[in-house]
């Protein structure tokens, strides 16, 4: 896990160089309120999707996990592309998930090369 961090850290670290983009937060009082129910309604479609998805076995839970943090992802993306008009931080919001889904994919291989 310690590895998915690091990724994480160094993509944001070096993208932000690369590109020149600097932190950038939602002020917007609508926004955020936007922001926060969107979040609260994934959660509570993730608990209610969950115990469907294990008991009737269509998915397996890294795949539950991986749809529910593109979601996320992608939604805070959107957030922050229409309400920090002048920052391209959902770009980096947008690679984070790519690299944390990356990981999710392979978590697997990641246990099992750690243990």
């Amino acid at each position: 896990m310690l590895t998915i961090a690091v990724a994480l850290v160094f993509v944001d670290v070096a993208v932000r160089k690369l590109l020149g983009i600097k932190r950038a937060k939602l002020t917007d009082p609508k926004g955020k309120k936007i922001d926060v129910l969107g979040r609260i309604i994934c959660v509570i479609l993730v608990f209610i999707t969950y115990p469907a998805v294990i008991k009737t076995d269509v998915l397996q839970i890294e795949h539950l996990f991986v749809i529910f943090f593109t979601i996320l992802f992608c939604f805070q993306a959107i957030i922050q592309y229409i309400y920090i008009k002048e920052s391209k931080e959902f770009i980096i919001t947008l690679l984070m998930n790519v690299v944390f889904v990356a990981f999710l994919f392979n978590i697997d291989s990641l246990l099992k090369l750690y243990s």
